[in-house]
Order: structure tokens, then sequence, then C-alpha cells
């Protein structure tokens, strides 16, 4: 009967879910169409504009997180506490309505923050107001299990890519698996899914990865695979551990309120002028160097501007995720190791596509520490099912290189932070 009720709370969860997502999904993709248009011809009446705007993003963004902090950052290690039992969530819906409305207005204005995270927020949101609907005898461990099942739901959604979404909930969230929890992430995760798909259709958020041929290289060169695991698996180290830098500088400096998030975006502008790639998500980017060539000086600019933006914009912890940002400097390692790679003679230029996604799944796995839960996504994103066994030589390599360096997964050093700072 427990498992019964599950399934049909989780099918609730899974819904509002995907409504939510949706929404957010349509506003931020309107904003990147927007963005690049509004840039492309500057005057000095849009210059004007634009700074009124980021002081009013600037400072609405202070306002709602000095109103309620747990819509600061991610919202994934605030997740993790709960689950943890060392930290609580404050009203669930009023969380999502500031949740959503600092993140579209930040990510908007061309923060390099992702909506990944944040839609995992949402679902654990979700998960978290049906659960003191359906509170019953099962109590805390009803609510639990729908929190843990609504943030399977909100990744699922925004990657339209449920059983990732499921994996994920297992090996980073709660860490341990019982029918209870399938049962109702499974039913969430699809449903929340399926309310996008709806709207979007099947097609992925990378849009150009649905035309990548089903191409597998031999095992005898699972070598290349390998290096570029450890490769990525380096990068994946510095990347997790300057994000923990750029939070602490900003509190060292004393950097706090409007002038925190002012610096940001403020380089909105001189980026968005030069290389407005490296603003909002970065899935737009993906698509790019999927479907165009760019010289390998190019791909540089682009890895160091998207990965130096990233680090100013988290550093405010303003609401937004890292899941997307990661990604794309994934893709953009990838991309740099396969000029590499074709330019000494180690493979022809036929595989730079395919190791532009391995390096998603290679930085997935160095910075969450889920290198199954990256192996899984990357596989629904591209529908591929044949590369599956090297996306986990992949994961494999980039994991065991940042365990070796002593890389912590980051939404554990974000949340153990988060403690310290407490204490």
């Amino acid at each position: 009967m427990f498992r019964a009720r599950l399934f049909f709370e989780g099918l609730a969860v899974g819904i509002f879910t995907g409504v939510v997502v949706t929404a957010i999904r349509i506003l931020l993709d309107a904003a990147d169409i927007l963005r690049p248009q509004w840039f492309a011809h500057f005057s000095a009446w849009k210059f004007f504009a634009t700074v009124c705007a980021i002081i009013f993003v600037a400072e609405f963004l202070a306002r709602a997180i000095k109103f309620d902090g747990q819509i600061a950052g991610s919202g994934v290690p605030q997740i993790k506490g709960m689950l943890q039992g060392i930290s609580t969530m404050t009203e669930p819906l009023r969380l999502i309505v500031l949740k959503f409305a600092t993140t579209v207005l930040g990510i908007g204005a061309g923060l390099s923050l992702g909506r990944a995270g944040v839609s995992v927020q949402f679902g654990a949101c979700a998960g978290n107001f049906f659960g003191k609907i359906f509170y019953r005898q099962h109590g805390e461990i009803e609510r639990g299990i729908l929190l843990t099942a609504g943030a399977g739901a909100g990744l699922a959604a925004i990657f339209n890519a449920p059983l990732a979404g499921i994996i994920f909930c297992i090996e980073e969230l709660h860490k341990k698996f019982s029918p209870e929890v399938l049962v109702a992430t499974l039913t969430a995760a699809v449903s929340a899914a399926s309310v996008v798909s709806l709207v979007f259709g099947v097609h992925p958020i990378f849009e150009e990865i649905s035309a990548i041929p089903a191409v597998v290289p031999e095992f005898l060169n699972v070598v290349y695979f390998v290096a570029l695991g450890i490769f990525l698996g380096v990068i994946g180290v510095v990347f997790t551990r300057t994000m923990i830098l750029a939070l602490d500088v900003y509190d060292r400096l004393k950097i706090s309120g409007v002038r925190r998030f002012l610096i940001p975006l403020a380089l909105t502008i001189p980026l968005g002028l030069t290389v407005p790639e490296v603003l909002g998500c970065g899935n737009v980017l993906v698509d790019e160097i999927l479907s165009e060539e760019f010289m390998l000086r190019t791909t540089l600019i682009f890895f160091a501007g998207k990965f130096l933006f990233t680090l100013v914009s988290f550093g405010t912890g303003a609401p937004g995720g890292v899941f997307l940002p990661l990604l794309t400097l994934g893709a953009l390692g990838g991309s740099i190791y396969a000029d590499a790679g074709v330019a000494l003679g180690f493979f022809g230029a036929e595989w730079s596509t395919l190791l532009i996604i391995f390096g998603m799944a290679a930085m997935f796995a160095a910075v969450v520490k889920a290198p199954v839960t990256g192996s899984i996504l990357i596989m629904e994103i591209t529908g591929q099912f044949s590369y599956l066994l090297m996306l986990t030589v992949v994961s494999g390599a980039a994991f065991m290189t940042a365990d070796l360096l002593g890389g912590e997964p980051i939404f554990s050093a974000l949340l153990n932070r988060s403690l310290r700072a407490k204490n």
C-alpha cells in the first residue's frame, strides 16, 4: 500500500516539476536568442538601458537572497543537507517563486550559471510540498523519499533524461537503494520528462547532438579515451577548487549586497560585445562547437572566457547551478583535445564530434564525482546506446584522476563550506 501511494505521489511531484522546468526553459531559451541580438547592434541608448537593467537585476538579487538565503547557488548542496538531516527547507512554494524569478533574471542577463541544478531544487521543493500534503504514518521517511524523487524529476526534465535523473538520486543524493525510492523517483522522473516532451518534443537540450552518427572507435584505441579522461579529470579538479576559491574571495574582500552582483553583471557588457558565446548557461555554445569548425585559438578563448566568467558569476552566490557550465567546459575541453590529437596525427578529424561529447561525460564525472550518472546522461542525450562502453571508460578515467588528485565532489564541498561558515 505504501509503494502504491508513493507511485501516485511521485506522479504529482513529477508533473508539477515538469511544468515549472518547462516554464524556465522557455524563458531562458528566449533569452539565449534575444541576448546576442541585443549586443549585435549596440548603441548609446542600448548601453544606458543595459546599465539600468544591470542595476535593477543586481538590486533584485541582493534583496531576494537577503530575504531567503536558500535561493542562493544551485540548491543541490541544500538538498544534500536536508537528506542528511543537517538543514531544513523554508516554505517550498515561496522558494520556487523566488528561485524562479532570480534565476531567469540572473542567467537571462548573461551570468554564466546553469539551470539544471536549479531544476533539481525545484523538484525537491515540489517533493517537500507534496510531502507535507500527503504526510501520513511514515512521516519524515515519506517526505525524504519525495524530496529525492523530486530532485531526480528536476534533472530528468531539464535534460529530457529520466534514467539519469534516477541514477543521480541514488549515486549522488540518497546514496542508497530501496524499492520505495525507486518507485517514487522512477514515476517522478518519467512524468516530469513527459511533461517537458509535450512542449519541446524528444529533442535534447543540446540541439545539435541529435545529428551525431553512431560511430564507435575500435577498442584498441581506448588509450586515447583514457587520456581524454585524465586530461579532463585534471581540469575538473582545478574547476572544483577554483569555484570554492571564488566564493572565498568574495567573502574575504567583503564584497556583499548589490556590489557583489554588479561585478559579473557589469562584465556582461564587454563580454557581450566581444565573446557573447560565454554568456548564459552554455548550451548554445555547445551547439556551435558541434555544428561549426573553430580554430584552436578560438576554442581556447571560449574555454578561458567561460571558465573565468563562471568563477566570477558563481562566486557571488547568485541563483544558478553548475551542471551546464561544467558540461560546456567539458565539451570545449574535448574539442581542444580533439584538435590537438588531429594536429599530431593520432586520429582523424571524424573523431572530433565524439570527443566533444565524451568530454562532457568526463568533466561531469570529475566535478560531480558521479561517473555512472554522467555516462547515462550523455548516453540519453545522444540517444546512442552504443557509446556506453567508451563513455564508461572516459568517465572512469576522469573519476579516478580526480580521486587521485584529492578532488572532492563539488556539491559535498559546497555543503561542507556552508557548514563551516555557520560554525
